[in-house]
């Protein structure tokens, strides 16, 4: 089992302050990276990922796929498709409760951002008493994930392109 959560602020640079102190928090526990990612949402709606880059080898903390799963949350704010085929449908398929899905893709204002967190081993009490701490006035959304709710977004997760990871680079570009 393991945690999922999501701060949302305000003001960017809040969320970029958070996300360096859970990568503190998890460094500091000697815990293995999990992915932590910064959404920001620019004052014409446009999404961006910012995710955390181990310093030494330039990869995302954690293999990004939680990063980017964290990611796709917020673009999907729509109402649930009717034949069940969007991707709010697939990420509530895969176990995540629609009132997270809803409120995760509600939650970023233009201008603002959130630090997204997927843990194993801080504890659920741990991380939302640091990111409490951390000042910003967040809005954190929690939702604990059973072993099933894991397989089956990691088998969602195992069907995103390489690119999308960071892990190669898109045809044509250097």
């Amino acid at each position: 089992m393991s945690d999922l959560f999501i701060a949302a602020y305000s003001v960017q640079s809040r969320a970029f302050a958070a996300g360096a102190s859970l990568a503190a928090l998890q460094r500091d526990a000697g815990v293995e990276p999990e992915d932590i990612v910064v959404v920001t949402r620019g004052p014409a709606g446009r999404i961006s990922l910012h995710r955390s880059v181990d310093s030494i080898t330039g990869q995302p903390v954690g293999d990004g796929r939680w990063g980017v799963l964290i990611g796709m949350l917020f673009l999907d704010g729509r109402t649930p498709d009717a034949q069940g085929q969007g991707l709010s449908d697939r990420l509530r398929a895969a176990g995540l409760d629609a009132r997270f899905v809803q409120d995760a893709a509600s939650c970023l204002l233009p201008g603002g951002a959130a630090v997204g967190i997927h843990v194993r081993m801080l504890g659920a009490d741990r991380v939302r008493s640091h990111l409490a701490q951390a000042g910003g006035e967040p809005r954190i959304l929690h939702q604990r994930l059973s072993a099933e709710t894991e397989d089956a977004l990691q088998d969602l997760q195992d069907q995103l392109p390489p690119v999308a990871l960071g892990q190669t680079q898109p045809h044509g570009l250097v």
